[in-house]
């Protein structure tokens, strides 16, 4: 009895020493990477899932000295008419937007029961602890933290939204990369918990300030997705993020544009100009067809001349 008692004494002395041994032996990283688990390792981007998982709540960044201008007004007009969101958030290190557009849009929620929310967002200034060289650099660490936090659909200030964007909502991670082309980063929509937005921010340890899109744009597709596009939802063309410059500024008749389920104006980019409410209405080209849709055609009406501002 003795000897079968000093046999267990000594089997449970050497299974612990073999336990704590290889607990020195193994690096930490392998047991942290044992334990990481995700809701969406085994998802299927392709087929997506039954009902929607992206929250229908859009979302814009705007910072520094970014305010509600014309191109912003017509986009988010687009949203509350297309799209019709549960709601708008503005994530901005502003707390007024006290223009004539404001008081348009705030009229058009009321009138379409979407409400917009502001919140307030302090402007990164650093990334893993590397200085960010310009407002556009900070905007693009915002986007990714907005979507990381809440989830939703995040839209540059210049993205036209024309038809709703519900059979999206079914997927991980959405996004337009077109052809032989990196990813475009003005619509992105997101499961809070998607893959490729932590891999993506990780992404800016090795950050680049004086090369304007690697992190947003080189990076994620050469590094993430070209290795494992099954991270995402891929959109080539249908999100319009592709270069449609000469398509929306010099084509006076593109009607592929109504293909689209949203295009990107590139408004800061030659020949694009500076329009208003009125002026887009003598605009002869695709743009001014696309604006006059949104603002004058599409329910309820911009009408100047009411005291409501829109005609139902």
């Amino acid at each position: 009895m003795k000897y079968v008692l000093r046999l267990v004494i000594v089997f449970l002395v050497c299974a612990i020493g073999l336990l704590l041994l290889g607990r020195v032996l193994v690096p930490p990283s392998v047991h942290i990477k044992r334990n990481v688990s995700t809701p969406f390792e085994f998802f299927d981007n392709e087929i997506g899932h039954t009902s929607p998982i992206i929250p229908n709540v859009v979302h814009y960044v705007l910072l520094g000295n970014a305010t509600i201008n014309f191109i912003t007004f017509l986009s988010m007009v687009s949203v509350i008419k297309i799209q019709q969101p549960n709601e708008i958030w503005i994530h901005s290190d502003r707390t007024q937007f006290k223009t004539r557009y404001w008081e348009m849009l705030e009229v058009l929620s009321y009138l379409k029961s979407v409400p917009i929310r502001k919140k307030k967002m302090n402007k990164p200034t650093h990334v893993f602890g590397q200085p960010l060289s310009s407002v556009y650099h900070s905007t693009d660490i915002g986007r990714i933290q907005v979507l990381m936090e809440h989830g939703g659909i995040y839209l540059d200030t210049d993205v036209l939204i024309l038809k709703p964007l519900d059979i999206f909502l079914n997927f991980e991670m959405v996004l337009g990369w077109p052809v032989k082309d990196n990813i475009g980063t003005q619509i992105l929509m997101g499961h809070k918990d998607a893959r490729f937005l932590r891999l993506w921010l990780n992404g800016y340890r090795t950050y680049k300030p004086r090369q304007w899109y690697y992190n947003a744009g080189e990076y994620p597709t050469n590094q993430i997705l070209s290795k494992e596009p099954h991270l995402v939802h891929r959109v080539t063309t249908l999100f319009g993020v592709q270069n449609l410059l000469k398509e929306l500024y010099e084509y006076s008749h593109w009607p592929q544009w109504k293909d689209l389920y949203s295009v990107h104006l590139l408004s800061r980019h030659p020949p694009a100009l500076d329009f208003n409410e009125t002026s887009i209405i003598w605009y002869k080209k695709t743009f001014g067809e696309i604006a006059r849709w949104i603002l004058y055609d599409t329910l309820p009406s911009l009408n100047l001349s009411s005291r409501t501002i829109w005609s139902l």
